[in-house]
Protein backbone atom coordinates (compact mmCIF):
# COMPACT_ATOMS: atom_id res chain seq x y z
CA UNK A 1 0.00 0.00 0.00
CA UNK A 2 1.46 3.54 -0.78
CA UNK A 3 2.14 5.61 2.12
CA UNK A 4 -0.70 8.91 1.96
CA UNK A 5 1.27 12.35 2.71
CA UNK A 6 -0.59 15.39 3.94
CA UNK A 7 0.74 19.06 3.38
CA UNK A 8 -0.93 22.25 5.00
CA UNK A 9 0.44 25.69 4.35
CA UNK A 10 -1.81 28.34 6.98
CA UNK A 11 -0.80 31.97 5.32
CA UNK A 12 -1.66 35.46 5.43
CA UNK A 13 -5.17 35.40 3.64
CA UNK A 14 -5.83 31.38 3.14
CA UNK A 15 -4.87 28.20 4.77
CA UNK A 16 -4.13 25.33 2.21
CA UNK A 17 -4.18 21.37 2.18
CA UNK A 18 -2.97 18.53 -0.17
CA UNK A 19 -2.81 14.93 0.00
CA UNK A 20 -1.23 12.67 -2.13
CA UNK A 21 0.40 9.83 -2.42
CA UNK A 22 3.62 8.86 -4.39
CA UNK A 23 3.96 6.56 -7.37
CA UNK A 24 6.85 5.29 -9.84
CA UNK A 25 10.26 5.36 -10.26
CA UNK A 26 11.60 8.19 -10.32
CA UNK A 27 8.81 9.29 -7.60
CA UNK A 28 5.84 11.96 -8.78
CA UNK A 29 2.85 13.51 -6.70
CA UNK A 30 -0.07 11.94 -7.37
CA UNK A 31 -2.85 14.81 -5.80
CA UNK A 32 -5.65 12.95 -4.04
CA UNK A 33 -7.62 16.04 -2.41
CA UNK A 34 -6.85 19.75 -2.55
CA UNK A 35 -9.03 21.88 -0.23
CA UNK A 36 -8.81 26.14 0.26
CA UNK A 37 -9.98 27.96 3.36
CA UNK A 38 -9.77 31.59 3.58
CA UNK A 39 -9.07 32.43 7.05
CA UNK A 40 -7.83 36.19 6.45
CA UNK A 41 -5.55 35.80 9.03
CA UNK A 42 -4.04 39.20 8.13
CA UNK A 43 -6.87 41.28 8.51
CA UNK A 44 -5.78 44.28 10.62
CA UNK A 45 -2.57 42.94 11.47
CA UNK A 46 -0.92 46.76 11.26
CA UNK A 47 2.53 45.01 10.04
CA UNK A 48 4.33 48.33 10.82
CA UNK A 49 2.84 48.64 14.45
CA UNK A 50 1.27 45.71 16.50
CA UNK A 51 1.47 42.56 14.32
CA UNK A 52 -0.75 40.45 15.99
CA UNK A 53 -3.65 37.92 15.04
CA UNK A 54 -6.97 38.80 16.12
CA UNK A 55 -8.87 36.11 17.80
CA UNK A 56 -11.36 36.37 15.52
CA UNK A 57 -9.06 35.44 12.75
CA UNK A 58 -7.62 32.38 15.15
CA UNK A 59 -10.64 31.00 15.53
CA UNK A 60 -11.60 30.74 11.82
CA UNK A 61 -7.92 29.18 11.32
CA UNK A 62 -8.84 26.85 13.91
CA UNK A 63 -12.31 25.79 12.57
CA UNK A 64 -10.78 25.19 9.05
CA UNK A 65 -7.86 23.53 10.57
CA UNK A 66 -9.95 21.09 12.10
CA UNK A 67 -11.97 20.10 8.62
CA UNK A 68 -8.82 19.57 7.40
CA UNK A 69 -7.55 17.22 9.78
CA UNK A 70 -10.90 15.24 9.23
CA UNK A 71 -9.82 15.36 6.10
CA UNK A 72 -6.66 14.01 6.37
CA UNK A 73 -7.54 11.14 8.68
CA UNK A 74 -10.68 10.08 6.32
CA UNK A 75 -7.59 9.63 3.70
CA UNK A 76 -5.50 7.48 5.99
CA UNK A 77 -2.63 10.35 5.81
CA UNK A 78 0.58 8.91 7.98
CA UNK A 79 2.39 12.13 8.12
CA UNK A 80 1.60 15.45 7.63
CA UNK A 81 3.83 18.72 6.92
CA UNK A 82 2.49 22.05 8.13
CA UNK A 83 3.86 25.18 7.90
CA UNK A 84 3.30 28.18 9.09
CA UNK A 85 3.71 31.74 6.05
CA UNK A 86 3.10 35.13 5.40
CA UNK A 87 1.93 37.06 8.92
CA UNK A 88 1.84 34.30 11.33
CA UNK A 89 6.11 34.53 11.17
CA UNK A 90 5.74 37.89 12.15
CA UNK A 91 3.11 37.89 14.81
CA UNK A 92 3.88 38.46 18.09
CA UNK A 93 1.63 36.39 19.30
CA UNK A 94 2.67 33.37 16.35
CA UNK A 95 3.98 30.97 19.22
CA UNK A 96 0.49 30.94 21.05
CA UNK A 97 -1.76 30.74 17.72
CA UNK A 98 0.53 27.47 16.86
CA UNK A 99 0.45 26.42 20.61
CA UNK A 100 -3.49 26.22 20.02
CA UNK A 101 -3.46 24.63 16.81
CA UNK A 102 -1.74 21.65 18.34
CA UNK A 103 -4.01 21.57 20.89
CA UNK A 104 -7.29 21.36 18.35
CA UNK A 105 -5.78 18.97 15.75
CA UNK A 106 -2.65 17.49 17.12
CA UNK A 107 -0.75 19.29 13.68
CA UNK A 108 2.39 21.23 14.39
CA UNK A 109 2.75 23.93 11.95
CA UNK A 110 6.49 24.82 11.72
CA UNK A 111 6.89 28.41 11.20
CA UNK A 112 9.73 29.03 8.00
CA UNK A 113 11.47 31.97 7.03
CA UNK A 114 10.66 33.50 3.52
CA UNK A 115 13.47 32.30 2.15
CA UNK A 116 12.87 28.38 2.52
CA UNK A 117 9.48 29.02 1.70
CA UNK A 118 10.53 30.17 -1.56
CA UNK A 119 13.00 27.43 -1.95
CA UNK A 120 10.17 25.02 -1.26
CA UNK A 121 8.13 26.49 -3.96
CA UNK A 122 10.47 26.51 -6.36
CA UNK A 123 10.77 22.58 -5.75
CA UNK A 124 7.01 21.93 -6.42
CA UNK A 125 7.23 24.23 -9.56
CA UNK A 126 9.89 23.29 -10.90
CA UNK A 127 8.42 19.20 -10.34
CA UNK A 128 5.57 20.13 -12.17
CA UNK A 129 6.70 21.58 -15.19
CA UNK A 130 9.53 19.53 -15.09
CA UNK A 131 12.22 21.80 -14.93
CA UNK A 132 13.45 25.65 -16.17
CA UNK A 133 14.24 26.08 -19.44
CA UNK A 134 16.72 28.87 -19.02
CA UNK A 135 17.12 31.20 -16.36
CA UNK A 136 14.27 31.67 -14.89
CA UNK A 137 12.45 33.94 -12.17
CA UNK A 138 9.62 32.18 -10.12
CA UNK A 139 7.62 34.57 -7.73
CA UNK A 140 5.20 33.80 -5.39
CA UNK A 141 2.62 36.52 -4.58
CA UNK A 142 1.15 35.39 -1.14
CA UNK A 143 -1.17 37.60 0.99
CA UNK A 144 1.73 38.89 3.67
CA UNK A 145 4.78 38.61 1.37
CA UNK A 146 6.16 37.39 -2.32
CA UNK A 147 9.19 35.37 -2.25
CA UNK A 148 11.35 35.31 -5.55
CA UNK A 149 13.68 32.47 -6.40
CA UNK A 150 16.37 32.94 -9.35
CA UNK A 151 17.44 29.61 -11.54
CA UNK A 152 20.31 29.40 -13.94
CA UNK A 153 22.23 26.82 -15.01
CA UNK A 154 23.99 25.15 -12.34
CA UNK A 155 24.53 28.16 -10.49
CA UNK A 156 23.28 28.47 -6.58
CA UNK A 157 19.68 29.74 -6.76
CA UNK A 158 19.52 33.29 -5.78
CA UNK A 159 16.16 33.62 -2.84
CA UNK A 160 14.60 36.63 -1.96
CA UNK A 161 11.74 37.30 0.27
CA UNK A 162 9.59 40.92 0.61
CA UNK A 163 6.95 41.97 2.42
CA UNK A 164 4.99 42.86 -0.52
CA UNK A 165 1.30 40.89 -0.32
CA UNK A 166 -1.94 40.92 -1.27
CA UNK A 167 -3.95 41.50 1.82
CA UNK A 168 -1.63 44.17 3.50
CA UNK A 169 -1.66 45.82 -0.09
CA UNK A 170 -5.12 45.97 0.01
CA UNK A 171 -5.36 47.29 3.90
CA UNK A 172 -2.88 49.71 3.92
CA UNK A 173 -3.94 51.30 0.55
CA UNK A 174 -7.43 50.41 -1.32
CA UNK A 175 -9.78 51.13 1.50
CA UNK A 176 -12.62 52.93 -0.60
CA UNK A 177 -14.60 50.41 -2.76
CA UNK A 178 -14.06 51.00 -5.84
CA UNK A 179 -10.20 52.43 -5.12
CA UNK A 180 -9.62 55.68 -5.97
CA UNK A 181 -7.19 57.30 -8.73
CA UNK A 182 -5.26 58.77 -5.76
CA UNK A 183 -5.27 55.14 -3.57
CA UNK A 184 -4.01 53.23 -7.11
CA UNK A 185 -1.28 56.03 -7.37
CA UNK A 186 0.18 55.51 -4.12
CA UNK A 187 -0.04 51.43 -4.25
CA UNK A 188 1.95 51.64 -7.72
CA UNK A 189 4.49 53.88 -5.36
CA UNK A 190 4.71 51.28 -2.87
CA UNK A 191 5.03 48.08 -4.73
CA UNK A 192 7.80 50.18 -7.31
CA UNK A 193 9.60 50.87 -3.86
CA UNK A 194 9.53 47.70 -2.47
CA UNK A 195 10.98 45.93 -5.59
CA UNK A 196 13.57 48.13 -5.68
CA UNK A 197 15.98 46.15 -3.54
CA UNK A 198 19.59 45.35 -4.07
CA UNK A 199 19.24 41.49 -4.35
CA UNK A 200 16.40 41.81 -6.86
CA UNK A 201 18.35 44.23 -8.70
CA UNK A 202 21.32 41.50 -9.07
CA UNK A 203 18.70 39.13 -10.21
CA UNK A 204 17.72 42.14 -12.72
CA UNK A 205 20.97 42.39 -14.51
CA UNK A 206 21.49 38.59 -14.81
CA UNK A 207 18.58 37.92 -17.61
CA UNK A 208 15.99 36.39 -17.24
CA UNK A 209 14.57 34.11 -20.22
CA UNK A 210 11.38 32.81 -17.96
CA UNK A 211 9.15 33.82 -15.33
CA UNK A 212 6.91 31.69 -13.45
CA UNK A 213 4.17 32.74 -11.05
CA UNK A 214 2.31 30.82 -8.49
CA UNK A 215 0.10 31.47 -5.91
CA UNK A 216 -3.91 32.73 -5.19
CA UNK A 217 -3.29 36.26 -7.29
CA UNK A 218 -1.56 34.59 -10.43
CA UNK A 219 -3.61 31.51 -10.23
CA UNK A 220 -6.98 33.65 -10.60
CA UNK A 221 -5.62 36.20 -13.44
CA UNK A 222 -4.82 32.86 -15.70
CA UNK A 223 -8.40 31.78 -14.94
CA UNK A 224 -10.29 34.70 -15.28
CA UNK A 225 -8.01 35.15 -18.73
CA UNK A 226 -8.93 32.17 -20.12
CA UNK A 227 -12.44 31.57 -18.70
CA UNK A 228 -12.02 28.79 -16.63
CA UNK A 229 -14.64 28.39 -13.89
CA UNK A 230 -13.08 28.42 -10.17
CA UNK A 231 -14.55 24.30 -9.54
CA UNK A 232 -12.54 23.35 -13.11
CA UNK A 233 -9.55 25.23 -11.34
CA UNK A 234 -6.85 22.19 -10.91
CA UNK A 235 -3.07 21.89 -11.68
CA UNK A 236 -3.85 19.87 -14.91
CA UNK A 237 -5.54 22.64 -16.32
CA UNK A 238 -3.81 25.79 -14.84
CA UNK A 239 0.09 24.71 -14.80
CA UNK A 240 2.40 26.05 -17.59
CA UNK A 241 -0.82 28.39 -19.24
CA UNK A 242 0.87 31.94 -20.26
CA UNK A 243 -0.86 35.18 -19.62
CA UNK A 244 0.53 38.42 -20.96
CA UNK A 245 1.26 41.79 -19.67
CA UNK A 246 -1.21 44.08 -21.57
CA UNK A 247 -4.38 41.26 -20.72
CA UNK A 248 -3.54 41.29 -17.13
CA UNK A 249 -3.11 45.50 -17.40
CA UNK A 250 -6.67 45.58 -18.87
CA UNK A 251 -8.62 43.27 -16.78
CA UNK A 252 -6.85 45.67 -13.96
CA UNK A 253 -8.66 48.20 -15.01
CA UNK A 254 -12.05 46.78 -14.82
CA UNK A 255 -11.42 44.92 -11.68
CA UNK A 256 -10.33 48.68 -9.86
CA UNK A 257 -13.38 50.04 -11.30
CA UNK A 258 -15.97 47.23 -10.37
CA UNK A 259 -17.21 47.21 -6.81
CA UNK A 260 -16.13 43.76 -4.67
CA UNK A 261 -19.59 42.32 -4.21
CA UNK A 262 -19.93 42.80 -8.40
CA UNK A 263 -16.20 41.58 -8.70
CA UNK A 264 -16.70 38.31 -6.80
CA UNK A 265 -18.65 37.17 -9.96
CA UNK A 266 -16.44 37.56 -11.94
CA UNK A 267 -15.57 33.68 -14.25
CA UNK A 268 -12.51 32.45 -12.54
CA UNK A 269 -12.26 34.52 -9.44
CA UNK A 270 -13.27 33.08 -5.83
CA UNK A 271 -15.45 35.44 -3.91
CA UNK A 272 -13.01 34.88 -0.99
CA UNK A 273 -10.32 36.39 -3.01
CA UNK A 274 -12.39 39.34 -4.54
CA UNK A 275 -11.48 42.08 -2.14
CA UNK A 276 -7.63 41.49 -2.69
CA UNK A 277 -7.70 41.01 -6.34
CA UNK A 278 -7.04 44.66 -7.21
CA UNK A 279 -3.90 44.88 -4.94
CA UNK A 280 -2.82 41.75 -6.36
CA UNK A 281 -2.99 42.25 -9.64
CA UNK A 282 -1.36 45.78 -9.41
CA UNK A 283 1.74 43.75 -7.81
CA UNK A 284 2.06 41.47 -10.59
CA UNK A 285 1.63 43.86 -13.21
CA UNK A 286 4.85 46.14 -11.33
CA UNK A 287 7.09 42.54 -11.05
CA UNK A 288 6.29 42.28 -14.85
CA UNK A 289 7.73 45.83 -15.62
CA UNK A 290 10.61 45.80 -12.96
CA UNK A 291 12.02 42.76 -14.96
CA UNK A 292 10.77 43.88 -18.30
CA UNK A 293 8.58 41.40 -18.62
CA UNK A 294 5.75 40.68 -21.49
CA UNK A 295 4.22 37.32 -20.28
CA UNK A 296 4.83 34.52 -18.16
CA UNK A 297 3.49 31.18 -17.03
CA UNK A 298 1.32 30.58 -14.34
CA UNK A 299 2.23 27.50 -11.80
CA UNK A 300 -0.87 26.17 -9.58
CA UNK A 301 1.72 23.56 -7.75
CA UNK A 302 3.55 25.34 -5.37
CA UNK A 303 4.67 25.09 -1.78
CA UNK A 304 2.57 22.16 -0.99
CA UNK A 305 3.85 20.00 -3.08
CA UNK A 306 7.09 21.47 -2.62
CA UNK A 307 6.68 20.09 1.05
CA UNK A 308 6.14 16.69 -0.06
CA UNK A 309 8.71 16.31 -2.02
CA UNK A 310 11.30 18.33 0.34
CA UNK A 311 9.88 14.84 2.69
CA UNK A 312 10.15 12.29 0.18
CA UNK A 313 13.86 12.87 -1.09
CA UNK A 314 15.15 12.93 2.85
CA UNK A 315 13.48 9.40 3.46
CA UNK A 316 15.65 8.20 0.18
CA UNK A 317 18.26 9.91 1.79
CA UNK A 318 17.94 8.38 4.91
Amino acid sequence: MKEIYGAIDMGTHTARLLIARVEGSPSRLVPLERRRAYTRLGENFDPSGERVIEPAAMDRALDELAGFNRRLEAAGAGQVHAVATGVVREARNRDLFLARIHDRTGIRVRSIAGEEEAALTAGGVLHALAGPPGATLIFDLGGGSTEFIYISGGDAPVVVSIPLGAVLLTEGFLTADPPGENEIDRLFDHIDTSLDTTLLKGIRGQGIQEMVATGGTATSLAAMLHDIPVARISPERMNGLRIERLEIEALFKQVRRTPCDERARLTGLDKGRAKVMAAGAAAVIRIMDYFNRRDLAVCLSDLLEGILIEVIEGEKDG
